[in-house]
């Protein structure tokens, strides 16, 4: 598989991910900036997002779904929804720029390492 370069747009939705105020109590899931966000680590960020919005939602459908007299949707379905929804959408927007510039990171820390010279990046 083909390496892609860092570009802007990967500067853009990093300087998403960087900031720790969007992070708020979820900000122990964050990596260093020269670690790669793996997929079981998504996963449990999507797990954790998606099963409590999730069950945001199925509260308000269930009590809409009384009101009309409907059959409630299951509890599970929302909650694997998001979760689902979540771990696609990381995996193809903030990941990708994320594992981009870490892998930057490394190799540049890596080089400056091999050269002599000491790193301004935290390997």
């Amino acid at each position: 598989m083909a390496q892609h370069a860092f570009n802007h747009g990967d500067e853009r939705l990093n300087d998403i991910t960087d900031r720790d105020a969007l992070w708020g109590p979820l900000v122990s899931f964050r990596p260093e900036k020269s670690r790669c966000f793996s997929a079981a680590r998504v996963l449990a960020l999507a797990a954790t997002v998606g099963g409590f919005y999730g069950m945001l939602l199925d509260l308000g459908l269930a009590l809409l779904c009384r009101l009309l007299g409907h059959h409630a949707p299951s509890v599970y379905g929302m909650p694997l929804l998001l979760t689902f929804t979540y771990f696609v959408g990381f995996q193809f927007t903030l990941g990708p720029a994320w594992n981009r510039r870490a892998r930057l990171l490394v190799r540049r820390a890596d080089y400056m390492q091999s050269i002599g010279r000491a790193s301004d990046q935290p390997h």
